[in-house]
């Protein structure tokens, strides 16, 4: 059982679904398929999962927003047999190669630092991740999951939806982007956890009426504004973090996160190995399957997992290392500053080098805000360059890429 937005659907709606579905031979018999689904009906789309993923056949999920075209590339780039665009009426065969093996669950990676790529993640792998979450998650089945993100992304359904089903809660999907429409939901369901990206979260949490409070947030995708999550923290019974990559899912849940950095315990069944806080290294996951190098930045403390920076964006000035969160945090802290994004730029004599792009209501002084940062960060750290933006430029996910804010600094 689960809701979208209002409407509420039963576990016979689900049964009388899947009679449509065996009535279907692109479905039927898709053990052996892949199929890529494009479709603005999230009901569909859920049933859709459980469905094929019972049948041990393939699902690569692509973003509502795709036009149809962009569909059948994805889905062909993806090595998909079908597409289902829109409507379960209309399936697109893009490929008869035969396929033996075991069903899986196709993510893009992020894009973060280059063109984004397809993760296959088996079903069974996926089973293993959904109950260390759950063991891990500090919730009970009275509490509803408010997704308020993407489900065609593995954060909204494995964690917002399926490991909410698992331990015996009712997911509420929402698909109306509208903060109001969000807070409403959320008075409507006052034992929540609600799955968020952090800009959301923050907004709502700036929306939030005096009398109204969070019951539990969970952030993820990318590290919060120390000051975003003091704000939020304020505003909620318990703040949750959770940390992952495409490759293996969720790896780690802070359950009452009070430094942006710190993403948590690592999951039961994962292994997860980083430098410590003197001499950080890259985070290393182990699973039963693979090891991932993660080209994240990190160290553990206390059996917590925290991250620093991704390797690639890490700023090396001179030999020091300049992680952009703890430049962000102290821009973020100047009243004027809106949102600030921390890059590197290379030098042709002097290397690398600290450049930011802020927002704000208008430019601010250069002089004004080296100063600021003079208080708090040490010479090496401060930026050389501070280019006034009306709006940060973000990826299709919600994450910035700073290495294509990047460049030549002249």
């Amino acid at each position: 059982m689960f809701y979208v937005n209002d409407q509420f659907y039963t576990i016979e709606d689900i049964e009388n679904q899947y009679e449509i579905y065996d009535s279907l031979p692109q479905l039927k018999e898709c053990n052996n398929l892949r199929i890529a689904i494009c479709t603005d009906d999230t009901f569909q789309y859920i049933t859709l999962c459980l469905y094929i993923r019972q049948k041990g056949g393939s699902v690569v999920p692509i973003h509502v927003a795709t036009p149809k075209e962009g569909a059948i590339r994805f889905a062909s780039s993806a090595g998909s047999h079908l597409l289902l665009f829109r409507s379960i009426n209309c399936f697109i065969e893009l490929s008869n190669h035969f396929n033996n093996q075991e069903g899986v669950l196709v993510q893009m990676s992020s894009g973060t630092t280059g063109a984004p790529k397809c993760i296959e993640r088996t079903w069974s792998s996926v089973e293993e991740e959904i109950a260390s979450y759950v063991k891990a998650l500090p919730v009970d089945s009275m509490t509803h999951s408010i997704v308020a993100c993407p489900v065609t992304h593995s954060y909204g359904l494995i964690c917002g939806v399926l490991a909410c089903i698992r331990r015996g809660a009712i997911p509420v999907i929402i698909t109306n982007s509208n903060p109001k429409y969000v807070l409403k939901k959320l008075k409507e369901h006052p034992k929540h956890i609600l799955y968020a990206a952090p800009a959301l979260l923050y907004t709502l949490s700036q929306l939030l009426p005096v009398n109204q409070q969070f019951d539990r947030v969970m952030t993820s995708g990318t590290v919060m504004p120390q000051n975003w999550l003091t704000s939020l923290r304020e505003k909620s019974n318990q703040v949750l973090q959770q940390y992952g990559c495409s490759e293996s899912g969720c790896v780690a849940i802070h359950p009452n996160v009070e430094a942006a950095q710190e993403m948590g315990y690592p999951l039961s069944h994962l292994k997860v190995t980083a430098g410590d806080k003197q001499t950080p290294s890259e985070i290393i996951i182990e699973s039963s399957t693979q090891t991932i190098y993660t080209k994240d930045l990190g160290y553990i403390e206390n059996n917590v997992l925290s991250f620093l920076a991704r390797m690639d964006d890490t700023i090396n000035v001179a030999g020091l290392n300049v992680y952009p969160q703890e430049v962000e945090n102290v821009l973020m802290d100047y009243p004027k500053v809106i949102e600030a994004v921390v890059y590197k730029k290379q030098n042709s004599l002097a290397g690398e080098r600290v450049c930011v792009q802020y927002v704000a209501i208008e430019p601010i002084e250069e002089n004004e805000l080296r100063e600021w940062c003079q208080q708090f960060l040490a010479p090496h750290q401060i930026p050389m360059e501070f280019t006034f933006v009306h709006e940060i430029e973000k990826l299709p996910n919600g994450k910035i890429s700073r290495k294509q804010l990047g460049g030549i600094l002249v």
